[in-house]
């Protein structure tokens, strides 16, 4: 858990006196924020704390800001918010109980709030930044960062000549499958390691042996170097290489595609007609010169937002 550092003003000294003395207190909130799906005109990401009950809020507006859960911002520079009371706001409440966050009860996005559910302080930021920093590890969530799948090589913010092996029409670092061999790539790696890096533990079913490659099995159309292509060793057709089993040489059943004494070719029967997986964003807010009369800081670390959104390409 990470700690937010804020400095207020005591109130006492507000109203007996003007030498700058300040108390600093610590707001010990996760940075794990949420959001309200309830509102049509505007996006509030909230991060709550208990004992003492508080939140942290920020409401900006839905229309041109869809891309902030959504898409990338070009690395070192982060979109920009500015609070103004209004459309863009930054607030931060006492209660005089916990607020119930579950997934099936946002007691905070309530239209009507509780009866016993009582806002003790309420102060908002009328000026300050907002910076938003948007990213994707994995795009296609196929186990390989986009970093290692060769997307916008250049770094101009161009993804239109970005990495397609298998020349199907869809980007690496946006294809389940790489190689176009139907087994998906992310039953082609070995993370074994943990490190997320691909190039350091690479699964290649077919190094050292006669027709073998350095071409790891994910972007490799025959992993196993019989000759055969993966995905002619499909002995039922069914667009799944995986599910035909044979006992290989040490009399262990493995897939036909990964066993060198199965060389029979059953024929190309095609490839699964769609591209459908579920990506991960991380949307991070970074809250900048705020005064909130009690609350001033130069940097709040508001937190992260972690959204999933289905993709689906034909």
């Amino acid at each position: 858990m990470r700690n937010i550092f804020v400095v207020l003003f005591a109130l006492f000294l507000m109203t007996s006196c003007d030498d700058g003395d300040i108390i600093t207190v610590d707001l010990s909130f996760d940075q794990e924020l949420s959001i309200c799906e309830n509102n049509t005109e505007s996006f509030i990401v909230y991060d709550l704390r208990n004992d003492p009950s508080e939140s942290l809020s920020l409401l900006f507006p839905r229309t041109g800001n869809e891309t902030l859960f959504t898409d990338p911002t070009p690395e070192n520079t982060p979109a920009t918010l500015t609070i103004n009371g209004s459309s863009i706001r930054f607030i931060y409440r006492t209660y005089n109980r916990d607020i119930v966050d579950t997934t099936t009860n946002q007691e905070f996005c309530n239209t009507l709030t509780p009866a016993d559910l009582i806002i003790l302080e309420d102060y908002e930021a009328m000026d300050g930044d907002v910076e938003v920093t948007v990213t994707v590890v994995d795009d296609d969530n196929d186990g390989i960062p986009t970093s290692f799948e060769g997307a916008d090589p250049n770094g101009d913010g161009d993804f239109s000549d970005s990495l397609d092996t298998d020349g199907d029409g869809i980007f690496d670092y946006l294809d389940e499958d790489d190689d176009n061999d139907n087994v998906k790539t992310i039953n082609e790696i070995d993370n074994t390691d943990g490190d997320d890096d691909p190039t350091t533990n690479p699964m290649n079913s077919d190094f050292g042996l006669v027709n073998g490659d350095d071409i790891p099995d994910y972007l490799d159309t025959d992993d196993d170097g019989d000759m055969v292509p993966t995905i002619e060793e499909d002995e039922d057709g069914d667009m799944n290489p995986r599910d035909d089993l044979a006992n290989n040489a040490d009399n262990i059943q493995v897939p036909h595609y990964l066993n060198t004494i199965e060389t029979i070719n059953y024929g190309n029967p095609g490839n699964t007609s769609n591209n459908i997986y579920t990506r991960t964003v991380n949307t991070s807010f970074m809250v900048k010169e705020i005064d909130l009369e009690i609350l001033r800081t130069d940097i709040v670390d508001l937190g992260t937002l972690v959204s999933t959104i289905s993709v689906e390409q034909d």
